[in-house]
């Protein structure tokens, strides 16, 4: 990571000694030094000197900041909420050291993967198109349909070449045949496909449903 600050209140068994790491007491110590980019990874505990570390996370968000964020709290009663502040992970304390090494290496790999780009011709033009922004892919008149967040792009090579340029990238699943879906894209499953966070719906096939939809919550649960 670039820059490694966090946000913790407690966190026993870690010492954050890196360069570059902050620690705050209190929202009011943080958001006095705050400013939107500043970090790439926040610990926060639920409970923060009589105020909500929820609180907290939901105002970065509003701000728009999409760093990491972990919950580091002795409760569980705040799980299901930090959904809705797309936190990375929530860990009870007392921290087991090994599975805090994992969390930090999976969200090292979400970062890496976020900076990922596949190059495809477009109208006689080679674009480089950053993974993240792309929400799903699909085929039309023998052309590969990638629709990102600046539009579609249409670029004439096979689903299967398609499939060969983002064989290493775990974030796409097949919702049906000639149709890949960015699983970091989707913000909750329908009965019919998968919502995503444009608000549009990808649908995906009847048959093996409950299979696809598994998968989903394997990638976002691993």
């Amino acid at each position: 990571m670039t820059k490694n600050r966090y946000l913790s209140n407690y966190i026993p068994s870690l010492h954050l000694k890196t360069s570059g790491t902050a620690i705050f007491s209190s929202p009011e110590d943080f958001w006095n030094s705050y400013s939107p980019g500043s970090y790439d990874l926040i610990f926060l505990d639920i409970y923060i000197k009589q105020a909500n570390g929820m609180d907290l996370a939901a105002q970065l968000r509003e701000k728009g900041d999409s760093c990491a964020l972990i919950f580091v709290t002795s409760s569980d009663a705040f799980a299901v909420a930090s959904y809705d502040v797309q936190a990375a992970y929530y860990l009870l304390k007392p921290l087991d050291t090994n599975k805090l090494t994992k969390v930090l290496d999976s969200i090292q790999i979400k970062r890496v993967q976020d900076t990922r780009y596949i190059e495809v011709i477009c109208d006689r033009t080679l674009l480089r198109v950053p993974v993240k922004t792309i929400l799903y892919a699909d085929t039309f008149h023998n052309a590969v349909q990638l629709h990102t967040d600046a539009g579609v792009l249409r670029t004439y090579l096979t689903f299967q070449k398609f499939e060969e340029l983002i064989h290493d990238l775990p974030c796409f699943l097949s919702c049906y045949r000639g149709c890949l879906v960015n699983m970091d894209r989707i913000h909750k499953t329908l009965e019919e496909g998968f919502l995503l966070d444009n608000q549009e719906t990808v649908q995906i096939r009847k048959r093996g449903a409950n299979a696809i939809k598994k998968e989903y919550l394997n990638y976002l649960f691993s």
